[in-house]
């Protein structure tokens, strides 16, 4: 059984893939594949599955507003995020593998951050009854599907020239260029891919809610859910405002018709 065990989470593992990934959700996952793949479940149940228990996770901080609520539904994400990391390795054992399987798992990764954004918002109107924080999540929630239809058409084969299937951008991502500049700018894109991970990182902002004391920032309180909040809208505020201006400077351009 261990053998097998192992053998399934090597099976798991991607290249390049993110520490996270590879030390903490991955090992839950190959235990979870090992007994799924002796059940009738499909991959993509297993996708939406993973959307039901992230649904559920952001009741706890919105009905318990403080930072232990917040901890708990940060817990409970990363149980809905083993789930996603379940889901392809079960589609390649089961033989079920699909590109809608994979465009339904951005879908769904895309659908969770605009949840998230809203739900966040909401645990900070309630906790501090404060009004602006609905529309940071507001903000937030338009921001992140904003993002997601611009990463859509930027990979769209009509604008690039070529047809990026799922995972491909990630893999080009982890390429580091040669050159000085070309090594700075892939260090900042790696970076800011982190953090719109989150994942890899939400866990220690809550703990960081729970263990540190409130500090203030812009006459706020700065908490775990405000600290994760300007970090994750930070991030996606600046590749929308670089996309969009790549797109602009494409298209706009009257030379663009005369390829």
């Amino acid at each position: 059984m261990f053998k097998e065990l192992l053998l399934t989470y090597k099976n798991s593992l991607k290249e390049n893939d993110i520490a996270w990934n590879t030390y903490v959700a991955r090992p839950v996952a190959a235990i979870l594949v090992f007994f799924m793949k002796r059940t009738p479940l499909t991959p993509n149940q297993v996708t939406f599955l993973g959307l039901f228990i992230f649904i559920g996770a952001l009741i706890p901080m919105i009905v318990k507003p403080d930072a232990a609520g917040f901890l708990f539904s940060v817990i409970l994400i990363q149980v809905a995020y083993v789930l996603d990391c379940v889901d392809g390795q079960l589609a390649r054992i089961k033989k079920m593998s699909s590109e809608a399987g994979a465009y339904l798992d951005f879908l769904i990764d895309e659908i969770k951050a605009v949840l998230m954004m809203g739900g966040i918002g909401a645990h900070l109107w309630i906790r501090y009854d404060e009004p602006l924080y609905l529309i940071v999540g507001i903000v937030g929630a338009a921001l992140v599907s904003i993002a997601t239809s611009l990463t859509t058409f930027v990979r769209r084969p009509e604008y690039t020239g070529v047809d990026i299937k799922p995972g491909e951008s990630a893999r080009r991502a982890a390429e580091k260029p040669p050159g000085g500049l070309g090594t700075i700018i892939w260090l900042v894109k790696r970076v800011m891919s982190y953090f719109v991970h989150y994942p890899s990182w939400m866990l220690y902002a809550a703990l960081f809610g729970v263990f540190a004391p409130a500090l203030q920032f812009g006459g706020q309180t700065l908490d775990g859910a405000n600290l994760f909040t300007i970090i994750f809208l930070g991030v996606y505020a600046i590749y929308v405002a670089k996309t969009s201006a790549s797109v602009f400077l494409k298209l706009a351009s009257p030379g663009y018709y005369k390829k």
